[in-house]
């Protein structure tokens, strides 16, 4: 029997076409090699997420065990929302283009700030973060299975025409430059040290 698409071929030929014990190696292979991708990706978003935000904002004086337990509990909870969200989308393409579309609408206005504004501060950034996630979402996602909920122009039939992810990146970025000049007196910008 032919494999149901091309990315089964490989899994196929290992399986079909050689020894049991062969194939066994073969495939463990290939999933350790793909789990090594994968558990590094979720190990350093919980270690940025116990480093970048929880120590900073919530416990400043936070041990290493108590760092060490919030990663734990970090690694748990982004492999769960890793494991729903691949269940939920169909397709690589699809997974890679909605990360794609995150970054460029949540992420990209604090990496501009960071390297090109000297009072871009952390409050700025969170709201910026925000108001830019809401603009995003709101414009709904179909492979997420988000309904639009935010009246923008332009929508036939269920799809947003209006440009809401620009919309939703500039917004961030005024709101990080804007937030961070209002509490410039209470959160001063932290500036970045040489070889940093």
């Amino acid at each position: 029997e032919p494999p149901p698409d091309a990315a089964s071929t490989l899994p196929h030929v290992v399986r079909y076409l050689t020894n049991p014990w062969v194939a066994t190696i073969g495939l463990g292979a290939v999933a350790a090699a793909v789990m090594s991708s994968v558990d590094s990706s979720i190990l350093s978003a919980s270690s940025m997420a116990g480093w970048n935000v929880y120590r900073p904002l919530w416990r400043p004086s936070a041990n290493s065990r108590q760092l060490s337990t919030v990663i734990r509990r970090c690694i748990w909870i982004i492999g769960l929302a890793a494991t729903l969200l691949a269940l939920r989308v169909e397709s690589v393409y699809e997974l890679w283009f909605l990360c794609s579309d995150f970054v460029y609408c949540l992420l990209f206005p604090a990496l501009v700030t960071a390297l090109f504004d000297r009072k871009a501060n952390a409050v700025g950034a969170a709201a910026g973060f925000v108001v830019a996630l809401v603009l995003r979402f709101g414009g709904g996602d179909p492979i997420l299975g988000l309904p639009v909920w935010l009246p923008y122009p332009m929508i036939e039939e269920g799809t947003v025409l209006f440009p809401f992810r620009t919309l939703a990146m500039l917004s961030g970025l005024l709101t990080i430059v804007v937030v961070s000049r209002l509490t410039q007196h209470w959160r001063p910008a932290v500036q970045l040290r040489p070889g940093e």
